[in-house]
């Protein structure tokens, strides 16, 4: 009677023991829930559309520049000196109006950048969080950190869906 008990309880163990190890993970690729939500695909057209003025003045002194250079190239030998020195410090002021816009559309994209980015990871966090709970997984794993998984436990819709009715 006695093994029959200590052979009960080892069963009951055994059992106990691999439901306590059965986990759920899932899987989410933060990088695509953020770059298909509504917030995201907002700013980055609004980011669009007011680089627009400084990107026509950069594709117009990449022209300038190039006219000034090939002028230079073609015409050295035959100006005055005057004249080359003239042409060389109009290429230099174009250079630095070139770089100078190049900065600021850089800025102003890394700026905008940044402030997407302040918005959207905690609401991120927030909706992997709430969706850990509900579905009651062990753990949720970005999606860059994975090699191969069954696409039933992608929950990267979800988290997108779940952040675009959080920022309505």
């Amino acid at each position: 009677m006695r093994k029959l008990f200590v052979s009960s309880a080892l069963v009951l163990g055994v059992l106990g023991s691999s439901t306590a190890f059965a986990e759920k993970y899932a899987v989410v690729d933060i990088q695509k829930a953020a770059t298909e939500t509504t917030y995201m695909k907002s700013q980055m057209s609004t980011l669009e559309s007011s680089l627009k003025p400084q990107q026509q003045k950069h594709e117009r002194l990449t022209k300038e520049l190039t006219a000034l250079r090939n002028k230079a190239q073609n015409d050295a030998k035959v100006m005055k000196q005057a004249d080359l020195q003239k042409l060389e410090q109009d290429y230099a002021t174009k250079m630095n109006e070139f770089n100078a816009n190049a900065a600021g559309m850089q800025k102003r994209a890394q700026d905008t950048l940044a402030n997407i980015n302040k918005t959207l990871a905690p609401k991120i966090e927030q909706a992997t969080e709430a969706l850990r709970k509900q579905g009651g997984y062990t753990m949720i794993i970005d999606r860059k950190s994975v090699v191969s998984f069954d696409p039933s436990i992608d929950l990267t819709s979800q988290v997108t869906q779940q952040v675009n009715s959080t920022l309505k």
